[in-house]
């Protein structure tokens, strides 16, 4: 049996939250897959995947270059997982570091402040989203605490996470009983603006 497309999998699964405006699609033409831009027109921002994703407005998280030093340019983010970390879409324009670097998916683990590459948006879309296992895995998205909370919370809206309180990054525990819901942005600028720096290309 073929593997279904991100559409087919979530089209009578998820939490529409907005329509991407067309100057919005305009604006990131050329700088996002084409693969994020269809989803974008056709199904807009909002909660995929089970709750485990969500696929937000870039312009409204610009503020986290703040706190993660960018490689690539340009750094777009896109996506948010259920457990608030940050999915980046690193570009290879103006590429200084070599010719095959750059377009691929980042994932900034912003409990953890550590950051891995995930590969290609078809990849990411297509085959590891759709996997739950990789889901899952403790060595790719680190969502086992989301596999043990999301039956026991609420479900998440649109701009909300799974948020450890207080932040593990802040001092507070790896435990499922200090997981709540919260609201991602300012789970986000609340660690960050404790440690610093989130990603320090600098170190």
């Amino acid at each position: 049996m073929a593997r279904l497309t991100f559409e087919e999998r979530n089209k009578n699964n998820y939490t529409k939250y907005s329509d991407v405006s067309i100057n919005t699609i305009n604006k990131y033409k050329g700088l996002l897959p084409d693969e994020l831009l269809s989803v974008w027109q056709t199904m807009g921002y909002g909660v995929y995947e089970d709750g485990f994703i969500q696929f937000v407005n870039p312009d409204e998280y610009e503020f986290v270059f703040d706190y993660i030093d960018k490689l690539l340019e340009p750094s777009i983010v896109f996506g948010v997982t259920a457990l608030g970390d940050l999915l980046i879409w690193e570009g290879n324009t103006n590429c200084t570091i070599a010719s095959d670097e750059g377009n691929r998916v980042l994932l900034v683990n912003v409990r953890k402040c550590t950051s891995e590459i995930l590969g290609d948006m078809d990849f990411l879309l297509n085959y590891t989203l759709g996997d739950e296992t990789a889901i899952t895995a403790k060595d790719y998205f680190d969502a086992l605490p989301y596999v043990k909370v999301k039956a026991k919370l609420p479900a998440l809206q649109y701009g909300q996470c799974y948020g450890y309180v207080p932040a593990l990054a802040l001092g507070g525990k790896a435990s499922s009983k200090n997981l709540q819901v919260v609201d991602v942005k300012t789970y986000i600028d609340l660690i960050a603006q404790g440690v610093g720096k989130m990603i320090d290309l600098a170190d």
